[in-house]
């Protein structure tokens, strides 16, 4: 937890699967510090990976201790399938799109290629996390803490490595630095992912979920989501209160501020 009133003396989503820090690509965390414009998609995906790597935490440190409280069990396995489909939609629309177009502007044919196959490394293990989940949800099995806890173990690792991995090549696109204006482009890209998010689940889960998993105090390069405050603000107001209940097993609150988790061991 960078600033926080949390209590730091509990686990937190800062682990056991470690953040990425905008360190890795050459920067000092310093005050008033700004990115190059060929860094702007590899600091954004860090922010978005990060989101990811709270979640995933966030759901590792109370799988187990939320069986105590049978009442919030619906909520947390709608709160941990959310994680799973965010990472499944993320890699998706990095394959159908994202990715496609770094090709086209870099003129590299399969420069992404090594991070789609990294994609399929982690897949049966999201799978079974996923399967999980839905057969706890639906009342085909019963919710087994400890059983997802394991499934995590299972892949984890190799999707910690593979959002590290993503942004050394995206650190990369230095040596692509006159190929395109490249902060127009990953603010152009942000827009459209986010546009993406405006279906009824995307909403009223998908983002509130990011953004229930941004710690802004922690290595704050600009302003995250890539939105207007006003336009931030109206959806905040209009969308994160309907599936309020799952967002107290999240780590910060809805203005970014880390909070303690309510069954982390």
């Amino acid at each position: 937890m960078a600033g926080t009133e949390a209590n730091s003396s509990r686990p937190w989503a800062d682990g056991p699967f470690e953040l990425i820090s905008i360190t890795s690509l050459g920067y000092k965390c310093q005050p008033g510090e700004k990115v190059a414009p060929y860094h702007s998609m590899a600091a954004e995906m860090i922010t978005v990976h990060n989101c990811l790597l709270r979640g995933i935490n966030s759901v590792y440190l109370q799988c187990v201790n939320v069986e105590r409280s049978p009442e919030s069990l619906p909520a947390f396995i709608k709160y941990a399938t959310a994680w799973g489909h965010i990472l499944h939609e993320h890699h998706t629309t990095e394959e159908k799109w994202f990715f496609p177009e770094i090709e086209a502007i870099t003129g590299e044919k399969g420069i992404m290629d090594v991070n789609v196959e990294q994609h399929h490394a982690f897949d049966e293990g999201l799978k079974q996390y996923n399967a999980h989940l839905e057969n706890a949800g639906t009342g085909k099995e019963t919710y087994d803490g400890a059983k997802l806890k394991s499934i995590i173990d299972s892949f984890m690792p190799v999707l910690r490595q593979h959002l590290q991995d993503e942004i050394f090549t995206l650190k990369a696109f230095e040596q692509y630095k006159d190929k395109t204006d490249w902060a127009k482009w990953t603010k152009e890209t942000a827009s459209k992912a986010i546009k993406a998010t405006q279906t009824a689940d995307g909403m009223v889960v998908d983002l509130p979920f990011m953004v229930h998993n941004h710690e802004v105090a922690f290595e704050q390069v600009g302003s995250w989501p890539p939105v207007p405050f006003i336009i931030f603000f109206i959806l905040k107001f209009l969308y994160f209160g309907k599936h309020s209940d799952c967002w107290q097993f999240a780590p910060c609150d809805k203005s970014g501020k880390a909070k303690d988790l309510p069954f982390a061991l």
